[in-house]
């Protein structure tokens, strides 16, 4: 197993980790590499997580290794479906409301509620409680020109006891202005910005982003 992939380890960079840039190319993802993904795989398979662990093939079975890597390519195809073809790790925000990005969105979209998710009885003793106080702040998101920031959750304060929407129509690269703006959110922003103003809800209604830190 591992000398196989060892042996294609510059095409899995170079052809199979790659991701659609807003100008529809496909290059090398800078998040997701050939050798984080061995040393993740090393980890999954040879300790796991609650008892369970990723399947590699069979020692005692005649070419059993082929299985390990038929379920390998499986679990890459749905890893270039769900992340590797943004180039993101964190969830984007997507889910557009009334022409807006709500920064509620990290707490769900399309009207889901991350939160208020629960494991199965034989798994709940998996479950983590809604920490209000937490704060945490993603580090991909979309590189389309005003795409909205990465998303983010802290608790609700006086100052700021709601959540505002990102307005990807904004232009915030104005250098000639008095005074001159940038765009300083995230590295490469062409336009966009948080406004913070107003309530904005998501699709389920939040105006918050208190405990929304499940993405």
């Amino acid at each position: 197993m591992g000398n196989t992939l060892e042996s294609v380890k510059d095409e899995i960079d170079n052809k199979l980790f790659l991701y659609q840039t807003p100008a529809f190319q496909w290059i090398p993802s800078s998040v997701y590499r050939y050798d984080d993904f061995k040393e993740s795989l090393y980890i999954m398979a040879t300790e796991g997580v609650a008892g369970k662990k990723f399947y590699i093939g069979e020692n005692d079975v005649e070419n059993g290794h082929v299985y390990g890597l038929v379920n390998i390519a499986a679990f890459l195809a749905q890893s270039m479906k769900e992340t590797i073809q943004y180039d993101a790790c964190d969830e984007n925000s997507w889910d557009l409301v009334g022409g807006k990005y709500p920064l509620s969105n990290a707490c769900g979209q399309l009207g889901q509620s991350y939160q208020d998710y629960r494991c199965p009885p034989e798994e709940a003793h998996m479950e983590c409680p809604v920490d209000p106080n937490m704060s945490i702040t993603g580090v991909t998101h979309a590189k389309w020109y005003g795409a909205p920031g990465p998303l983010f959750c802290g608790p609700k304060t006086d100052e700021q006891p709601f959540s505002g929407f990102w307005d990807y129509n904004y232009e915030c690269n104005k250098g000639w202005a008095n005074p001159p703006e940038s765009c300083d959110v995230y590295e490469g922003q062409k336009a966009g910005r948080y406004d913070h103003s107003r309530p904005y809800a998501n699709t389920a209604g939040r105006t918050d982003v208190e405990g929304c830190c499940w993405w």
